[in-house]
C-alpha cells in the first residue's frame, strides 16, 4: 500500500472492519469461503479484470478484503457493489 497519514480513529475503524471480515470468513463452511471470499486471482477471472486492477482496488479501499496468511481474499459482495457503482457512473462510497 502507498504511504499516507492515518489518524488513530481511522486506523481503529479499518482494524475493526478487518476483524469483522475475518469473523465472516471464518464463520463460513470451508467450501463457501472461496465462493464468498475469492483470491484476487479468482476475482480477476470472475470479473474479466486483471489481478493488478483487483489489487489496486483493494489497496485504495474501494473493495473490502482481508489477508489470510499471504493470500488476499476479496469480499465478493463488496466487489460486486463496487462494479455496479462504476456501471452506474457513481464512485463507490
Amino acid at each position: 500500500m502507498g504511504l499516507y497519514h492515518m489518524s488513530n480513529t481511522s486506523k481503529a475503524v479499518i482494524d475493526g472492519n478487518r476483524e469483522d471480515l475475518l469473523e465472516q470468513y471464518l464463520s463460513l463452511p470451508e467450501d463457501q469461503r472461496e465462493q464468498n471470499f475469492p483470491t484476487t486471482e479468482r476475482a480477476a477471472k470472475l470479473t474479466g479484470m486483471s489481478r493488478r486492477t483487483i489489487q489496486f482496488w483493494v489497496e485504495s479501499g474501494d473493495i473490502a478484503a482481508i489477508f489470510v496468511g499471504k493470500n488476499c481474499r476479496v469480499k465478493l459482495d463488496s466487489l460486486v457493489t463496487f462494479l455496479k457503482s462504476r456501471v452506474n457512473g457513481r464512485k463507490h462510497s
